[in-house]
């Protein structure tokens, strides 16, 4: 199987069920917009982080079953970002149709507040902070390779995340969480299949080495939970209240 096979046989059905189930693209503009908006963001935030770990041989995709690369990637990787945003967002919009948040659930913090910038700025002093402390931790140990370069790189967004949106994320979990679980296992369980069938592989050296039944790196399955939670948490603070 190919990395293009591999979407026509589990992400293109999933994305064609969600598409109906989601209101057959019959969406209010500004849904559009946000979703348009989540999917830039998503493109510019993930692609240099993928890059770089394949650059450095943390995984990577034989040459025979991609079509062609861009940078370090295989362009079927660049459109596997937009699935799972896709995914995620036709998932939540339906799940808000069919669950409503709470009543009353407050808007999110505009990130121009006073004190958003100054939480933010803490934050990202922490963060690079952290960074020049352990940088050295990855070189004497390299399994620890992709968990440092998945939690260091996204775990601060979901801070900034919840120090713009947290009262609302608090008040609806329900429905950052469902779609969160949903694809993330779903992808978990797709993954799974794909990499016993030497679609990608890992560098054994760069993985702690605890693997899902034998195949799987724990690693890849906190990354489908760990950017579903990030799309899911976005797709909410960006939705206008009066459409969720």
């Amino acid at each position: 199987m190919t990395y293009l096979g591999f979407h026509l046989a589990f992400n293109l059905p999933l994305l064609v069920v969600l598409f109906f189930v989601s209101g057959r693209g019959i969406w209010p503009q500004e849904m559009v917009l946000v979703m348009l908006g989540i999917l830039g963001i998503v493109m510019a935030f993930t692609s240099p982080w993928d890059n770089y770990a394949v650059a450095k041989g943390i995984w990577d995709f034989p040459r025979e079953r991609v079509w062609f690369r861009v940078g370090k990637l295989p362009i079927e990787e660049y459109a596997f970002f937009i699935i799972q945003s896709l995914e995620v967002m036709w998932l939540s919009w339906a799940f808000l149709r069919w669950v409503e948040p709470p009543a009353g659930a407050p808007p999110a913090r505009w990130i121009g507040d006073p004190q958003v910038i100054r939480h933010i700025a803490i934050l990202l002093i922490f963060w690079i902070a952290v960074g020049i402390a352990l940088k050295e931790w990855p070189r004497r140990d390299p399994r620890i390779h992709y968990a440092w370069h998945l939690f260091y790189w996204f775990l601060p967004v979901v801070g900034i995340q919840w120090i713009v949106g947290g009262a609302l994320l608090k008040m609806c979990w329900l429905q950052v969480l469902v779609p969160t679980l949903v694809i993330g296992t779903y992808l978990c369980v797709a993954d799974w299949i794909a990499i016993g069938k030497g679609i990608w592989f890992f560098d054994e050296d760069q993985i702690t080495g605890w693997k899902i039944r034998g195949v799987m790196p724990w690693e890849e399955a906190a990354f489908f939970y760990i950017t579903s939670l990030l799309v899911a948490q976005t797709f909410l603070i960006l939705l206008p209240a009066g459409l969720r």
